[in-house]
This record gives C-alpha cells, structure tokens and sequence, in this order.
C-alpha cells in the first residue's frame, strides 16, 4: 500500500512539472485586420464600419494596437462617431481551447460589444471601457469544441454617450489559440511584413526579415513565424538607425521578447522608455541565436510606455535582432505548479547531497593516496596536457599507466571532484588567463577557447558558466 501512494505522489508531480512545459497547437489568427480592407472575411451592415482605420490618420492616440490597422466604427467625416451597424464574420469551426481578441470603447454589452454566437445563440461578449486602450480579452471556449461559429462586432449606440465618450468601438487581433495564460498580449511580431506601427529613424531598419532577404554570413536562428526586426543589412554592420513604437499603458507584469546580435549595452540593444528615460534594456550575446529574454514590469504598471530597437554600433556584431515582444502575466496556476516542481526537484537534490556527504564521511584518503593524487595533478599542471581538446581520463590513464577508476577515485575522494570537473576547471582558468594577454587581443573568444582545451563554442559556454556561475560574454564584460 505504501508503494502504491509513493507512485502516486510520483505521477502527480511528474504531472505538475509537465504542465509547465506543455506545448500547444499554433495560434490561428482570424483577423488582424492589417490587409486595410474588410475584404470577404466580413459582411459590413449599416454606416459604422467603412474600412479598418490607420492608426497614423487619427488625432486620438490609441493604446496597444496590434501593427497598423484595426477595426473602428466611426463615420468617414473626422472627428463624428454617429454611425451604427456591425461587422459579422465568415463562420468557422471551433478547434482550439481558447478566443483572443483586444477591443476598447464604449461599454454597454447589447449595443458596443464583440459577440460570439453559435447556433444563433449569443454564448459570450466583450465590451471597451469607456476609453481608448484596447485591452485583451480571452474567452475558455473549451466546452464548444467542434462547433460552427461566427463573430459580430456592433456599434448600435445612440449619437450622443450619457458618460460623455463619444460613441465608437475599437478592435484589434482576433486568435484562435490554446494558449491558456490568464494574460498574454502579442505586442509586436512583425508578421506583417512592415514596420508600419513603428517610427523608423536611419539607414538599419528597412524591412522585417525573412528567409528570402537573408545577408550572409549571420543567419537568425529561434525566431517565431516568417519575420523579425533585423538591422543586419546588404550593408552588414555599417549601417545604424533605430525603430521606436507607438505609446503603450504598461498593464503586464512582464514584457518578454527573442533577441539576437551584439552585446553592445546602449548601442545594440532594446529598451522599455517612460519619460523619456531608459528603464530597461537588453542586448544580444555576440551571435545570432535568437533567446528569450524578460523584463520584470510590476512597478511601473499604469506607465505609459514605448519601445526601442537601437542600432547605433558599426563595428564587429554591430546589429540588433527581435521578434515576438510580448506583454505577460503569469496565471495563479502555472506559478504554483512551478513552485511545486522547484520544491520536488530542491528535495531529490538535497537527498542526493546528504547521501553523497555521507558516504564522503565514511572515506579518508591515505598520505599514500594524497601524494599519489598530488603527482597526477603536478604533471596535468605543468605539461599543461589539459589545453589539448582530445585529453581526457582515458587518455591521462593510458599515459600514467594507472587504471581510469582509480584516478577516478583519488579525485572524488581527495579533491570532492570528478576528473573531468578539475580539468575543466583548469580549461576555464587558462582561458581567463590568455582573454587578458594583451597578444590575444586580436582574438575571438572562441578561438581563444579552442587553444585552451574547449572542442566546440556550446560545451564551452555550458563549462564556462557552470565552473564561474556567469557566462563568458558577462566575465568578459567585468574586465
């Protein structure tokens, strides 16, 4: 019986920690209304709706829009919002767990609201908030899986609001999504293919890249759909500029976002700007590996906001890649089933620990063994075989005549340490040592590695942080 709960507990956990690398199905986007035409996807009745409105033609500043264009009910003449009528969408099947959209306005839910219908039967809806930050709402359309649907977007108000806002309704990004996060707003993707919502200033910026205007030799890889901002030209690192966005309201915890490039701090980077001040920033890690990275967000909700992508660095990595910014919250349920993962795995850790300890206890190296491990390390030092890339135990233990198990053991038990750990080690400090001869200056890194022992730039980086705790490019950084 004890067996069975013990699995039990086991199943579970190894259900929490699944949980929180699960992949979803692709998102479907139903409309981002960045074509500037309603087009057949939608059937227009009565005046309000003309045509998706570029945000640039309006005087009004509108937050968070997604790209260029979004649906807004307004007459054609400037400054009325008198029309009334709807947008109704072609059907379609129901196939993911949730509904994505960001709308704003009014908030009356019969009259100014997106709504979802299904058997001629209105089952959810959406209002704005009387304002014009386009905020997401995310409906669980789970339990309608299989189902035909369609979308109705109304602006059926009278002229004149009893609140004083003038009567219109403003939405944005409609996703069909498995992503269940209380709250995640795609900021910027780039999968328009322009960079119409964002100002761009200078030479570097001309169009979001894809696999058809790639410039050898610095190829992106991790980037999400088919474009990303990238400032790496036919003209490689000469050309400079920056893109800027349009304001935002910060109303996440987190803004996420994939970056790439150099690791020029200020200069090859991406900042988050309120008034007109740097608050954070990030750069790349000299290659073109696209990685996500976060800001912590918290303590200036309510702030309004833009973003930078700063190319103002002409040299060696002299570019700047991003793509999928992102705005987060993370849900309730997902931080505890972390918590709860981090916890098991700290426990098997600690009782790995302890019973290593123990059995360390119980063995005390002789003053024979103490010398014979001296010698060993004495000859790896000064011969300095550790800088050949092909040393290892099995090499060492054929050149010493002495069996790769005892070596083996005479390190574990002598130094606390396995025999690849110490050599490793002594990999690490001569590449600490050579990086700061001024005769290597001339050098990458990585080739400096590579005479230091390292056969490839991954277990480098992967050795290098797991001996020091940092990475290369942040020691590098320190000196």
């Amino acid at each position: 019986m004890k067996s069975f709960f013990v699995r039990g507990k086991l199943v579970f956990l190894l259900y929490l920690l699944q949980s929180c690398v699960q992949e979803n199905n692709f998102d479907i986007v139903l409309e981002d209304f960045e074509g500037g035409l309603f087009s057949e996807n939608w059937e227009i009745q009565g005046t309000a709706f003309h045509q998706p409105v570029n945000i640039d033609s309006l005087q009004d500043t509108v937050f968070n829009v997604h790209g260029k264009y979004f649906a807004y009910s307004s007459n054609q003449v400037p400054g009325t919002f008198k029309g009334s009528g709807k947008l109704i969408s072609n059907s379609f099947t129901i196939n993911r767990n949730f509904l994505r959209f960001l709308i704003a306005g009014d908030q009356h839910e019969t009259r100014s609201s997106v709504n979802l219908i299904i058997d001629n039967t209105i089952v959810k809806t959406a209002t704005g908030k009387n304002d014009l930050i386009l905020r997401e709402i995310i409906w669980d359309i789970r339990k309608y899986q299989g189902k035909e649907a369609y979308l109705e977007i109304v602006d059926a108000l009278a002229t004149d609001s009893e609140e004083g806002f003038d009567n219109r309704l403003l939405v944005d990004r409609i996703v069909l999504s498995d992503d269940n996060w209380d709250n995640k707003m795609v900021f910027e993707d780039f999968e328009s293919g322009t960079f119409n919502s964002w100002n761009v200033t200078g030479d570097a910026f001309r169009e979001p890249n894809s696999n058809k205007n790639v410039y050898y030799p610095i190829i992106a890889n991790g980037y999400k759909g088919n474009y990303y901002a990238f400032s790496f030209g036919d003209s490689h690192d000469l050309l400079q500029g920056m893109l800027v966005s349009k304001p935002f309201k910060i109303q996440y915890d987190k803004i996420q976002f994939l970056i790439g490039g150099g690791s020029h701090d200020g200069k090859t980077c991406i900042n988050l700007v309120v008034g007109e001040k740097v608050v954070r920033s990030a750069t790349g890690d000299d290659d073109g590996n696209l990685r996500r990275k976060e800001w912590n967000v918290k303590n200036l909700r309510g702030s309004i906001a833009t973003i930078e992508i700063v190319d103002q660095y002409s040299g060696p990595w002299g570019h700047i890649i991003i793509d999928e910014i992102l705005f987060v919250n993370t849900p309730w349920y997902q931080r505890y089933a972390k918590i709860a993962g981090v916890v098991f795995v700290i426990f098997l850790i600690t009782i790995f620990l302890l019973l290593k300890i123990r059995k360390k206890s119980k063995i005390e190296i002789s003053d024979i063994d103490r010398a014979a491990l001296e010698q060993l390390k004495n000859q790896i030092i000064i011969s300095k075989e550790f800088t050949n890339q092909k040393f290892n135990l099995a090499s060492f233990s054929k050149s010493v005549g002495m069996d790769s198990e005892n070596i083996e053991q005479l390190f574990l038990t002598g130094e606390g340490k396995t025999f690849s750990f110490f050599i490793n080690e002594l990999r690490v400090e001569e590449f600490k040592k050579e990086l700061q001869d001024p005769k290597n200056k001339a050098y990458t890194m990585i080739y400096i590695a590579n005479q230091c022992g390292f056969s490839s730039k991954t277990s480098f980086y992967r050795i290098f942080k797991e001996v020091t705790k940092i990475t290369p490019t942040e020691y590098k950084k320190l000196l």
